[in-house]
């Protein structure tokens, strides 16, 4: 039942922004030899030399080009988190609740496949932005300068060079994806615990969530403070722990501690939106 409560979000959210991922592509792709390409390579302008027309005719063409890319890269970020919060705030919190709740799962179910989806679905966008800027770059530099860049033997010698300093560099990569993961989830259920806090209002609920959300969010950029004035007290004592290890050891030690810590506090975060979601759906939920 699980699977196909993520299958039935997936198609609904795919529906909604598939046609804005082919568009940022495809923009992208007519930036890469009109656009950005146009105006570094001067692809055209031998060809159009004798044609002042033709000219002008380009410019407009780079110049709507241009603004097409930046209006779908906006787009894509805007209806990314419009679908997130509007297939929760429907899907469970509206009429469509009533569906939902009547099925035979319980609703830590309901509210995990709509943050396995949601979190999918930000990092399918994020990974065509990335695209994208790929192919931006692509036309920029041109397709031999591209490759003949990444493929540099001087370049990987570069990177191979920074990378021996940190002998433990896997573990800080691992480290910092499962970072990722949580706190991406952890903001995903902030944005869910919020609209389930203003769904308790008997009215202006979607204001109240916003309220929610601000005042959550005030409480936790005072809790990160406070952490950071006490991992600063805490680098004293660090700073005694590394006196004796080699420079790189000494960050990689840091680094450590830090990404660790900001695991831990990540999940508590994520723990406390999940759960807290989790028991007003399940205890102070109102369809009316």
């Amino acid at each position: 039942m699980f699977r196909k409560l993520c299958k039935y979000e997936f198609k609904s959210i795919v529906r909604t922004l598939g046609p804005i991922y082919l568009a940022v592509i495809a923009v992208s792709i007519i930036n890469m030899f009109v656009g950005v390409g146009s105006l570094t390579n001067d692809y055209y302008d031998t060809f159009l030399n004798n044609f002042s027309f033709g000219k002008n005719l380009l410019q407009l063409v780079e110049t709507v080009s241009l603004f097409a890319y930046f209006g779908v890269m906006v787009a894509l970020s805007v209806l990314t988190l419009i679908v997130i919060i509007q297939r929760f705030y429907k899907g469970l919190l509206s009429d469509e609740g009533y569906l939902m709740f009547t099925l035979p799962v319980k609703p830590w179910m309901l509210i995990t496949a709509k943050g396995i989806t949601a979190f999918v679905i930000s990092l399918a966008s994020g990974v065509t932005a990335a695209i994208s800027i790929m192919l931006l770059i692509l036309g920029a530099a041109g397709p031999g300068e591209f490759i003949n860049a990444i493929t540099s033997p001087q370049l990987w010698a570069a990177v191979n060079r920074g990378l021996s300093e940190i002998p433990f560099w896997p573990l800080l990569a691992l480290e910092l994806l499962v970072l990722a993961i949580v706190s991406g989830l952890s903001q995903l259920y902030h944005l869910y615990f919020s609209m389930a806090l203003g769904h308790l209002a008997n009215k202006h609920r979607i204001m109240m969530s916003v309220v929610a959300f601000i005042v959550t969010s005030m409480l936790l950029s005072f809790l990160s403070g406070l952490m950071m004035i006490l991992f600063g007290i805490s680098i004293d004592s660090f700073s005694n722990m590394t006196e004796s290890m080699s420079n790189s050891q000494a960050i990689m030690f840091i680094m450590n501690v830090t990404f660790l810590g900001s695991i831990v506090y990540s999940f508590i975060e994520l723990a406390v939106f999940f759960f807290g979601t989790e028991r007003i759906l399940s205890k102070h939920l109102n369809l009316e």
